[in-house]
């Protein structure tokens, strides 16, 4: 997962018009999201966010997945923490030259 911004070592705060959490506004108004959202990563029109649409400003935010060309969401996790505890490395997933067929 690419952060917003992590190409340049900025994921929080803006410099040189990069992307960051704190364009989170801008770039849900500009491709249509739902909000409250604060976007983490993006690869448009894909994204991933935290939503706190059902946990109000306060809450614990949900992690979910935004495809804003086909106008669907998937929940990933019900929390950041278990976000974080779900992630594998990429590493576990390279081809191996296999091809796996079901029996």
């Amino acid at each position: 997962m690419m952060g917003i911004g992590l190409r340049e070592q900025n994921c929080i705060g803006l410099r040189d018009q990069s992307p960051s959490i704190l364009t989170s506004p801008y770039l849900v108004a500009e491709w249509g999201l739902p909000t409250p959202v604060v976007l983490l990563s993006e690869s448009a029109p894909c994204w991933i966010g935290l939503d706190y649409r059902v946990c109000g400003r306060h809450g614990e935010p949900s992690v979910t997945w935004f495809d804003a060309e086909r106008h669907t969401e998937l929940s990933l996790a019900p929390d950041f923490r278990s976000f974080l505890e779900g992630l594998t490395a990429a590493a576990d997933f390279e081809d191996t030259g296999t091809v796996r067929t079901s029996d």
